[in-house]
C-alpha cells in the first residue's frame, strides 16, 4: 500500500526529471503541476483517513473472524451526557474505552474516574482537541500528549498507553511526537457519525456497517448517543456480536505498569 515514504520516493525522482526537460524546453509546465497536484491530493487524502496508514501504523480492528468488537467513545468527559452513558454501559454489563480530552478531564475528573473504576479504558485524545492541532509542530503535540497522560494518571492512577488523534488526522510531526512519547495510535474501521447525523441514519450505518473486529468510533458528547446506544447494544446482542475491551480486541496493553 502506498505510504508517505514510497510516496516521496515516487515523487522527487519524477519532478526532477519534469524540471529538468522544462529547463530544456522538452514539455512545459503542465505535467509538472499535474504531478505537484497529484501529490499534494494523496498527502491530503493519507492525512485524513487514519485507516490508510500513511505516516505510521495505526490500529484500527481486531484481527479475528469471530463477531468480536469493541466500543470507543471520543470527546469526554461531559458533565451529563457521558454519566448517563455510564449507566446505560453498566446496565449491558459493556466495557468500553473513552478516549479523553486533556482539558475536559481537568474540569470533570470525577467523572473520568468513575469511567475507569466501572472498568472502562481512558486513552489520550489530546489537551486541546484544537481545529490547528495537525498543524502544531512535534514539540508543542508532545506538550499536549504528555500533558494529557499525566491528567489521566491524576484522575485513574494509571498512565494511558494509546493515543486517538483529534479527528483522525495524521502527519510526520504526529509520527515524531509519538515516537517521543511512546503512545500507541488507535484509530477505527467503523465510524458512526453520530455527531452529523440523526439518531436513526447513525444506527442504519452501523447495521450495516458492522463486522468482526469492529472497532466503532462513538462521541459521549451528543444527546442523540443515548437512543443510538438504546437501539444498537440489544441490536449487537441479538445478532451474535459480542462487546469486548478494546485491550482484548487489539491484544494490547492499555496503561504503563506502575
Amino acid at each position: 500500500m502506498l505510504n508517505y515514504k514510497t510516496l516521496n520516493i515516487l515523487f522527487f525522482p519524477v519532478l526532477a526529471v519534469l524540471l529538468v526537460l522544462n529547463y530544456f524546453e522538452v514539455t512545459g509546465l503542465l505535467p509538472y503541476l499535474i504531478l505537484i497536484a497529484l501529490y499534494l491530493v494523496v498527502l491530503i487524502i493519507g492525512s485524513a483517513r487514519i485507516q490508510l496508514n500513511f505516516y505510521f501504523t495505526s490500529l484500527n480492528s481486531g484481527a479475528t473472524a469471530k463477531k468480536e468488537i469493541a466500543l470507543t467513545f471520543d470527546d469526554g468527559p461531559h458533565p451529563e451526557i457521558t454519566l448517563k452513558v455510564l449507566e446505560i454501559l453498566k446496565k449491558h454489563e459493556v466495557k468500553a474505552a473513552f478516549f479523553c480530552i486533556g482539558r475536559k478531564i481537568e474540569q470533570y475528573p470525577e467523572i473520568t474516574a468513575a469511567a475507569f473504576k466501572d472498568g472502562h479504558i481512558i486513552g489520550n485524545h489530546s489537551y486541546t482537541h484544537s481545529p490547528l492541532f495537525d498543524l502544531f509542530l512535534p514539540a508543542k503535540m508532545t506538550g499536549e500528549l504528555n500533558k494529557t497522560s499525566t491528567i489521566i494518571l491524576h484522575a485513574t492512577g494509571k498512565k494511558p498507553l494509546l493515543f486517538r488523534p483529534p479527528f483522525g488526522v495524521t502527519n510526520p510531526w504526529l509520527k515524531k511526537a509519538l515516537k517521543k512519547t511512546e503512545l500507541i495510535p488507535v484509530g477505527w474501521s467503523v465510524r458512526s457519525l453520530d455527531t452529523v447525523k440523526t439518531a436513526e441514519k447513525v444506527l442504519e450505518k452501523l447495521k450495516k456497517e458492522m463486522h468482526p473486529g469492529a472497532v466503532i468510533l462513538l462521541h459521549d458528547t451528543h444527546e442523540k448517543i443515548i437512543p443510538i446506544l438504546d437501539g444498537i447494544l440489544p441490536w449487537l446482542k441479538e445478532n451474535g456480536y459480542w462487546i469486548t475491551g478494546l485491550d482484548e480486541l487489539l491484544k494490547i496493553q492499555v496503561y504503563e505498569d506502575n
